[in-house]
């Protein structure tokens, strides 16, 4: 195989909860890969939720920063792609299969670091192209993706039935699931066939729909208590789906 990417570094580290680095860039790429632990990752300008088995892709020149919330293992690796034969992997948070596929391919790489054989920069050179190879393509592949995220959309999709009626960000929802913000709202209209804010959008109206039927309350409370932000933008949702407005429904029932 030949050789794509350049390591420029590769090391484990172990942070106390509490604890956090600040803004700060890169001039290569990285990827941090959560053995354990929880908290917060901010790339960019989007704030992403961590835990065990996530990984971050950061790109050269991308502010970042972490803070911990539990104790936290990680594997940091940083690497170039001189002859640009490879694309640089999407940014964002990822969440690693449940085998831990790519945690394990990592781990080999730190045992082949700390062993030192001949030619030891040559095979996690040779590694580290694999490993991209492979991410990149997870990345560029839509069907493989869906496949792959099901267990994850399955606990976004939960969190929006028990959640709904509170103000949900897709940044959010892309967290939980381990995905960035795009491969997320991708990967959820793939796989439910609707984008995830017309779900949200769906079970409030649902909702606002049954208590006009069986609830005492004005079309003002139903709607806020459904998480829109006033009775003006149920009425207009509402019409725009069942072609009458909250007052006209409940007066035809």
């Amino acid at each position: 195989m030949r050789v794509i990417a350049q390591t420029v570094f590769l090391f484990q580290a172990a942070h106390e909860a509490g604890s956090s680095v600040g803004m700060h860039q890169h001039g290569c790429c990285e990827l941090v890969y959560y053995a354990s632990g929880s908290g917060t990752t901010r790339i960019h300008d989007v704030a992403y939720r961590y835990g065990p088995g996530s990984f971050a892709v950061i790109r050269p020149g991308t502010p970042h920063d972490e803070k911990r919330a539990a104790d936290t293992s990680v594997v940091c690796v940083g690497f170039q792609l001189p002859d640009r034969q490879l694309p640089a992997p999407q940014e964002g948070l990822y969440q690693d299969a449940p085998e831990r596929p790519l945690g394990r391919r990592l781990e080999g790489m730190l045992d082949e670091l700390a062993g030192k054989r001949a030619h030891y920069a040559l095979q996690l050179d040779l590694e580290l192209s694999s490993l991209l190879i492979q991410l990149v393509r997870k990345q560029r592949d839509p069907a493989a993706a869906v496949a792959d995220s099901g267990h994850w959309l399955a606990f976004a999709l939960h969190y929006i039935d028990e959640h709904y009626r509170e103000p949900i960000r897709l940044e959010q929802l892309a967290a939980m699931s381990g995905y960035s913000y795009h491969h997320f709202r991708h990967c959820f209209k793939q796989r439910f066939a609707v984008p995830p804010l017309a779900y949200v959008l769906g079970k409030r109206l649902d909702e606002a729909r049954r208590l006009l039927l069986h609830a005492d309350l004005s079309v003002l409370e139903i709607a806020l208590h459904c998480g829109f932000s006033s009775d003006a933008q149920l009425c207009a949702m509402f019409k725009r789906r069942f072609g009458m407005t909250p007052g006209q429904f409940r007066r035809s029932v």
